[in-house]
């Protein structure tokens, strides 16, 4: 193992609370990592201690060290985030809270709403509001409308307000055109609804997860006795990133527990779109015995700092040193168009591969917004050059993705009392890639030929001539295909279809001569959203296989998003070169030694999300009620993050930058935004 600093080994040793700072880079991960190693090994029992980070994945790096360092059984060890901890503990203590919570049938076990479920459910509050007229002349889409509804009720549980305080506080606080307060309103209505439901049906979504946690489960005496019996020993990674339901719950803890050790990073706090209060953080220094800072950085550099002070005094209006930052660009990637600046970068990513020996899993290519066309071109382009790339995604529109959309239209075509029935060029799509070989002139051909009114026709409708042009096997495969779904309707429930579709038909080597690998991962995914759907389906209303069959096409459809989707095309290769957004890389925690920011001149990096329903910052917390949401808080606020983005980029950056960028967005339009200006300095040094 690496030897610790005289300061990481005062964070293994600590015997009381303490409070970790440090930027990105100076080893609080590892000292507290090496913290808990230390507890088990002297002893301590794994049943006892409890460490909560900020993200899923990094619970996976913990329990590598631990398993890495040959210690016996540690099952009991719980590695674990706040809402996943709180989802447990409202479900364990369901039958105490149930009825005090205003549930109507407290004996009926909770079913949990995942965010795509949750989804499906607004969906069903919001559709009837719609046809009536509520949100009229509002520039969203019906998907964004559910998504910030969601994220209302989300964000309120959260930071402890109840749903009118939180519909209240956007109110007074807005102070554009009088159309928002009737949205804000109507919103009010939708999210009403959907907390009513599920009081009604003992439904569960985050958003009441966090509310049952925060005000019935924690404040439960037996509760109290559990936790305080079980657990002796607190560590808490990511503090800036836990939001003030989850910072309340460690305060709680912190009065429990024998020992408690709370890290901060002192420029994160990247999830206050999901309601982290970096600020509120800072308090728990006061409430612990010792602060210790770690100030030595094991990756970053003093130029790549002098690079984040060049954007931080240009949005904010600081002094900082900047004179050696010229030495952190590594390279410019210019072009007229996106696809003329990739073309730019891929021989310098070639030349840091091979001429410099710097592994691909060690460059990341960064930006604000992955858009599918920027995706497309930038993945095309990567396997077109030979270079092995992996796909981070924190969130996906699965309708995007072309096999699931295949799957849909098959499923929809062999259930035609659902009245789902796809377009003639879908099925066209679903024949491409379901049969091998075919491509998609003739598949278009066939489906022209033998999809009429929703139906799919025998092969005998075909003329000679067309079918002796789209060739004897694709024409049976067609048939095969046609008669398997003929034979399907009703007879399987909707996970089994969908597992049936692909197992038993669309990976079979007539149909597919290699391994469909991204078949499998579509199914895979499509399977587990569709189980969750049937199973969730009566305490949802849904009551019929019917219906949940119209609600799933439906749902993905018309647009649901997924949280953490699986990797749904090619398999990602792990010692391939990282395409992130920047919150995606900056909350993976992945240092790299040469990071490429793409479109640097885009606004995108300075943009924050438009959400008119769901504003975070007004519904944060620390947000004093009553103060106005102007255009100089907007601005202040925009600043404020790019700044403390830019700054964990280049804390996680070893070697430095390249910046790639087009003159021109994908709408045509000319790019010039903060970061672009912001780095003038340095952007035109001659390399």
């Amino acid at each position: 193992m690496l030897e610790l600093t005289l300061v990481q080994q005062e964070v293994v040793d600590a015997g009381n609370r303490c409070f970790v700072t440090g930027t990105a880079g100076t080893g609080k991960t590892t000292a507290v990592q090496r913290r808990l190693l230390h507890l088990l090994q002297s002893g301590e029992p794994a049943y006892t201690l409890l460490v909560l980070v900020a993200e899923p994945e990094h619970a996976d790096r913990y329990l590598e060290m631990i398993h890495q360092s040959g210690l016996g059984p540690y099952a009991d060890l719980k590695i674990i985030t706040y809402a996943r901890l709180a989802q447990e503990m409202v479900f364990l203590f369901w039958p105490l809270i149930a009825r005090d919570a205003g549930f109507e049938k407290p004996f009926q076990p909770p079913t949990l709403l995942s965010y795509d479920l949750a989804q499906l459910l607004m969906w069903r509050m919001v559709t009837p509001m719609l046809t009536q007229g509520a949100f009229a002349d509002l520039r969203l889409r019906p998907q964004q409308i559910i998504s910030q509804l969601l994220d209302t009720l989300n964000r309120s549980a959260l930071n402890g307000l109840s749903l009118a305080e939180a519909i209240r506080r956007q109110i007074v606080t807005w102070t554009g055109e009088p159309e928002r307060i009737r949205h804000l309103q109507d919103a009010e209505t939708a999210v009403l609804a959907f907390r009513q439901f599920c009081r009604a049906n003992s439904l569960v979504d985050l958003s009441l997860v966090a509310r049952l946690f925060d005000t019935q489960v924690v404040q439960h005496s037996d509760f109290h006795r559990y936790f305080s019996e079980r657990y002796r020993h607190l560590i808490v990674d990511n503090l800036e990133e836990q939001t003030p339901a989850g910072q309340n719950f460690i305060h709680w803890l912190m009065q429990e527990t024998e020992t408690a050790v709370l890290v901060y990073d002192e420029g994160g706090g990247y999830k206050r779109f999901m309601a982290a209060d970096p600020q509120a953080a800072v308090a728990f220094r006061n409430q612990s015995d010792r602060a210790l800072a770690l100030d030595h950085s094991f990756l970053s550099s003093e130029p790549l700092t002098h690079l984040a002070n060049l954007v931080e005094n240009h949005l904010q209006h600081t002094s900082l040193p900047t004179i050696a930052a010229p030495e952190t660009i590594l390279g410019r990637a210019d072009g007229r168009y996106r696809r003329e600046m990739i073309h730019a970068l891929i021989p310098q990513l070639h030349a840091l591969i091979d001429e410099q020996g710097i592994p691909p899993a060690d460059i990341a290519l960064i930006a604000p917004y992955l858009d599918g066309a920027l995706r497309y071109t930038l993945t095309q382009s990567l396997q077109e050059a030979g270079l092995p790339y992996t796909l981070l995604r924190r969130r996906s529109n699965p309708r995007e993705e072309p096999r699931v959309r295949a799957w849909l239209t098959w499923l929809a075509l062999a259930h035609p009392d659902w009245e789902a029935a796809p377009a003639g060029y879908d099925v066209a799509e679903a024949l491409t890639l379901s049969i091998a070989g075919l491509d998609p002139v003739r598949a278009a051909l066939l489906a022209q030929r033998l999809y009429v009114d929703g139906l799919l026709l025998p092969v005998t409708e075909l003329t000679e001539a067309l079918a002796a042009r789209v060739g004897e096997q694709a024409v049976g495969l067609y048939e095969d295909l046609r008669e398997w779904l003929a034979q399907q309707n009703g007879r399987q429930p909707l996970d089994a279809f969908l597992y049936a579709l692909f197992n038993e038909l669309l990976s079979q080597p007539r149909f597919q001569h290699e391994p469909d690998l991204a078949g499998a991962a579509v199914c895979d995914w499509l399977v587990q959203a569709a189980t969750r759907l049937r199973q969730a389906a009566p305490a949802m209303g849904l009551t019929t296989p019917d219906a949940v069959g119209r609600a799933f096409i439906e749902g993905i459809n018309q647009g649901l998003v997924t949280a953490r989707p699986p990797e749904m095309g090619e398999p990602p290769d792990p010692d391939g070169i990282l395409i992130s957004t920047t919150y995606g890389y900056l909350l993976a925690g992945r240092p790299t030694a040469v990071q490429v920011w793409l479109e640097t001149a885009a606004t995108g990096w300075w943009d924050i999300p438009n959400q008119p329903l769901s504003n975070a910052f007004v519904l944060a917390q620390s947000w004093p009620e009553d103060l106005p949401w102007t255009a100089p808080e907007d601005g202040l606020i925009r600043n404020q993050l790019l700044s403390r983005v830019i700054r964990g980029l280049t804390a996680r950056c070893s070697q430095g930058v390249i910046l790639a960028n087009s003159d021109l967005d994908r709408r045509g339009l000319r790019q010039e935004g903060p970061l672009w200006r912001a780095l003038a300095l340095v952007r035109n040094l001659p390399q």
